[in-house]
């Protein structure tokens, strides 16, 4: 593909040319994918709508995963409802798992992890500002097989999940 557009002799060999070769080039490069892509999807329809399903919903996920703010929110929110509610009426289960996250949060030990689509609310063994010679050991952090006892909540789809099915029923004593 010929370029319309000329340079002045006395920017030939400067960066100048250099930088609009390469955006030259990478103009091209995008226009043939694109045609690549247009043809791809003429000769495979139902592989190309596969894909853009995929691509879509993994977006719709991303979109909707639940954020450390939503946790807080939605266990603050349960918390108040849960507060006017009877002691006689409560349901100790519920009661127990809220203590406990609000115990963690005073010690400053739940971490939060975003994997894009899913997110984690983990604890941890020590506070983030502990400088004790535990928090610098490597032989006592603790093992990667344990994290699984440590998740708190995974978050997917717009909801919490762990703290909503604990607190489904929270004024049923059973």
């Amino acid at each position: 593909m010929q370029s319309k557009v000329k340079f002045p002799e006395k920017f030939k060999g400067t960066i100048l040319e250099k930088w609009a070769n390469y955006w030259k080039n990478l103009v091209i490069d995008y226009r043939q994918m694109l045609q690549d892509l247009r043809t791809d999807m003429q000769d495979d329809p139902i592989k190309a709508l596969k894909w853009t399903t995929g691509i879509v919903t993994l977006y719709a996920l991303a979109q909707n995963n639940p954020n450390e703010s939503d946790f807080k929110d939605q266990m603050k929110r349960i918390t108040n409802e849960v507060i006017l509610v009877s002691e006689e009426c409560r349901h100790p289960e519920s009661i127990e798992h809220l203590q406990y996250l609000q115990q963690c949060y005073n010690e400053g030990v739940i971490q939060y992890t975003n994997l894009g689509i899913i997110s984690f609310m983990y604890t941890s063994n020590l506070n983030d500002s502990c400088d004790l010679y535990k928090a610098h050991c490597s032989y006592l952090k603790p093992s990667y097989f344990s994290i699984f006892s440590r998740i708190l909540d995974v978050g997917f789809i717009g909801r919490w999940w762990n703290i909503h099915i604990k607190t489904t029923n929270y004024d049923v004593n059973v």
